[in-house]
């Protein structure tokens, strides 16, 4: 599969950053990338802890928690 990605005038000094790290440590650019897009989308994905996930926690109002209490 192929993707190709516009960089603006603007920001070239990535693409001149990207051929120093390239040629320093002798990998081709395109693992590079894929290594930091990867590291990028992995940040943004929630953490999913299987089946023992309680899903989003919420904040606890104490008040509401002991009037359920007493109620239930």
């Amino acid at each position: 599969m192929q993707l190709n990605i516009y960089v603006p005038k603007d920001r070239a000094e990535i693409l001149e950053l990207l051929d120093r790290v390239a040629a320093r440590s002798n990998r081709p650019k395109n693992e590079i990338v894929l290594e930091a897009l990867e590291r990028y989308l992995m940040d943004l994905t929630p953490r999913m802890l299987g089946k023992f996930s309680l899903g989003e926690v919420k904040d606890i109002d104490r008040e509401k928690l002991y009037e359920r209490g007493l109620k239930g």
